[in-house]
């Protein structure tokens, strides 16, 4: 049985009770975002509730582990000493026991560039000067833009293609973080690739997006004249019953979802239930919809590699960008034998 955790965000406080309901708002923006209510706020001195108070809360909530998301830039005192040595005591006081888990601060964070560079854009955009570019390097040099940006991060070499083609296609550096890759996922994506195996879509923006002048067939499961009829008479999205109508010919190929959580999840159950395996799941819809919930049921899948991310993020454009830099990468690999 999993436990229940309760997530507590610990800021230092302050005598300004604006400052204070900055952080309030914004864990009640998380409550809302996790549809939650096992997050609470507290503060270690200057502002209520306190730390213990905010432990106490989620205690009576249920709470079996706590997490802590400490509100400060830096690994200074606070976070390193006072802040545990708080909740430590706290806990103990409460006679229960607890165990908790400090997260990274703020500052430790890959997108505090993003952050700060946003702050300062302002002032700094009119200092920019717009330098010519030949066509045929643009993207030579974006990668290399890219490059100079993933320095000092440790990301698996074999990943980082697929990796640095979603932030050209989208100028997103969330994706950095957030993707997910099954351990065999690069490896069985290329042997399908090399192989020329069919990639199946759930959509024709995703078919559109992929790249097929290396010969590779690409369908879209909507193609199907049956697929509009069928899903209306079984009360399903068109995505998900064109992923139901195809089954087992999906087994040994790609499926590319950018679009529809629905076709994921119907995946998914047929993975498990009537032994579909695809030789690799690219699985990254996007919405606000059962988009984030999806790929979270992807991420326990055992028997299929998959490549997918956290979050709401993702779309057809992304889809289309990892089978390209899987294409893309089978190319080179190529060229550097002959």
């Amino acid at each position: 049985m999993k436990k229940k955790k309760g997530f507590l965000v610990i800021a230092h406080g302050s005598r300004k009770d604006e400052a204070n309901q900055q952080v309030v708002t914004l864990v009640r923006k998380l409550r809302d975002y996790f549809q939650s209510d096992m997050f609470e706020t507290a503060f270690m001195e200057l502002a209520s509730p306190s730390i213990k108070e905010g432990i106490m809360t989620l205690i009576k909530k249920g709470m079996d582990e706590l997490i802590v998301s400490p509100f400060f830039l830096f690994t200074g005192m606070h976070y390193s000493k006072d802040v545990p040595g708080l909740i430590t005591e706290a806990i103990e006081e409460t006679g229960k026991r607890i165990d908790f888990k400090m997260l990274k601060p703020v500052g430790k964070h890959p997108e505090i560039f993003n952050l700060v560079q946003e702050i300062l854009y302002e002032e700094v955009a009119d200092q920019l000067e717009y330098k010519h570019v030949p066509p045929s390097m643009i993207e030579q040099r974006s990668m290399e833009m890219i490059e100079n940006f993933l320095y000092g991060d440790h990301i698996p070499e074999d990943q980082k293609p697929v990796i640095k083609r979603v932030i050209h296609t989208t100028g997103d550096f969330d994706f950095l973080r957030n993707m997910i890759f099954h351990k065999d996922a690069i490896s069985e994506g290329l042997r399908a690739i090399r192989s020329k195996k069919i990639i199946y879509t759930d959509v024709t923006m995703v078919q559109a997006g992929i790249n097929k002048r290396f010969g590779h067939e690409v369908r879209c499961m909507l193609d199907s004249p049956e697929v509009t009829e069928g899903a209306a008479s079984e009360g399903l999205t068109r995505a998900a019953y064109g992923i139901k109508a195809i089954g087992h010919r999906l087994d040994g190929n790609i499926i590319a979802i950018g679009n529809a959580p629905t076709a994921l999840v119907t995946l998914i159950d047929m993975v498990r239930r009537d032994n579909v395996r695809p030789a690799l799941i690219v699985g990254i819809p996007v919405g606000f919809v059962n988009a984030k919930e999806s790929k979270e049921y992807l991420t326990d899948v055992k028997e299929v590699p998959y490549i997918t991310n956290r979050g709401q993020k993702g779309g057809s454009t992304v889809a289309a960008a990892i089978v390209n830099a899987l294409i893309k990468m089978e190319y080179m690999e190529k060229k550097v034998a002959e």
